[in-house]
């Protein structure tokens, strides 16, 4: 199992040259190829980690096989979130975090595959397209675990859009359905060039090659008859191969599409918020002027002189609309305030407000001089 460096770049001329060496890389044999799209979910340490890209495997003999790992990326989920953020080997960190993910894919990756035995299964082709088959399919299982985390995105989305549950921030859910959309779309990418380079059989059996895209698709015009297992002993693996790709394909452009249009639910949801929070807003500030306005309103009509000090029963009397315009103000905002977490703040604001308000005036009522 090789990790190639992330810089690395498939190409038809550098793998038509690996055909020409042994699994190891050394000249003076031959090998046969295939390339499969990779998409794993992994843990280090308790972490889940998400890794996209290609496998390569490079069968010399029954015994002879090497698996060559082109990664796209590989992400790791942050705690406590359901942020997944790229690893990058920038940093000492970055670089300790990339060797233990490294790692770690490795020995998934390593996880023994059925090595085939029997009469037409020691060819390299047919031990290349048994590999290929089952790491396609394993690739293909893999679309299931970016299913499970989007359906966790989509609800915390649903928690954080109503008011009445909201404890965490919008922003955090919309930087994971983005970090989850370049997931899938990387892993579309590789899945998408497999599927068009059938596993790139071409370079070492092309008549292989067109026989099995005449069964996929007869309309294409060729001399060749559709790929059977008489054609080829080992055509029925390959065919599973390239129909693992393809429906691992479909299910990452569904998840896409899934993705992109939690994002546009996520932007309705947010212009909703504001539209609230306005809303809000112009409730707070009537109830405010409210508040304000009805002692201020008295004061202006009876006059202060006439109302102080506060030592005689006519005097308090008078002051009462000055008292019940605040204490309505504080009643109007504990009904008025929203549901949720911040219902609490709005209830608390208000009684604070009523006693910084009505408390010094009662006081400087009481002790104003004759």
């Amino acid at each position: 199992m090789t990790l190639l460096d992330p810089s690395v770049r498939i190409s038809g001329k550098a793998m038509t040259a690996r055909t020409r060496v042994d699994y190891l890389g050394a000249p003076g044999g031959a090998s046969v190829i295939r390339l499969v799209p990779l998409v794993r979910s992994f843990s280090v340490n308790g972490q889940q980690h998400l890794a996209t890209g290609s496998v390569r495997v490079v069968a010399s003999g029954p015994v002879s096989v090497a698996f060559e790992v082109f990664l796209q990326g590989i992400w790791a989920r942050q705690e406590h979130t359901s942020l997944f953020a790229p690893i990058a080997a920038d940093t000492d960190e970055d670089a300790e975090r990339w060797a233990a993910a490294s790692t770690a894919l490795t020995l998934e990756l390593a996880h023994p595959l059925e090595v085939p035995t029997g009469e037409d299964e020691t060819s390299l082709e047919y031990l290349a397209a048994d590999l290929a088959k089952g790491l396609a399919e394993r690739s293909r299982n893999a679309a299931a675990d970016l299913r499970e985390i989007r359906y966790a995105l989509e609800l915390e989305l649903a928690e954080t859009s109503t008011r009445t549950t909201a404890h965490g921030s919008q922003a955090s859910v919309v930087s994971a359905l983005l970090q989850l959309g370049i997931i899938c779309g990387r892993a579309a990418d590789s899945t998408r060039e497999a599927v068009r380079e059938g596993l790139w059989v071409h370079l070492t059996d092309s008549p292989a090659y067109h026989a099995h895209r005449v069964l996929l698709n007869p309309a294409i015009v060729t001399h060749l008859a559709p790929a059977t297992v008489l054609t080829r002993p080992w055509m029925r693996l390959h065919d599973a191969a390239i129909r693992q790709c393809t429906e691992l394909g479909s299910q990452l452009t569904a998840e896409s599409v899934a993705v992109h249009a939690l994002l546009s639910a996520a932007a309705s949801v947010s212009s909703s918020r504001e539209a609230d929070a306005q809303t809000s807003f112009n409730t707070l500030a009537a109830v405010a002027s409210l508040g304000l306005g009805i002692p201020a309103l008295v004061l202006a009509l009876y006059g202060a002189d006439r109302l102080l000090p506060l030592d005689t029963l006519p005097r308090q009397l008078a002051f009462l609309p000055v008292a019940a315009g605040l204490v309505f103000a504080t009643v109007l905002a504990m009904r008025r305030s929203p549901r949720g977490e911040h219902r609490r703040v709005w209830i608390v604001g208000a009684a604070a407000t009523l006693t910084a308000l009505l408390g010094p005036l009662v006081i400087a009522g009481v002790i104003a001089p004759s």
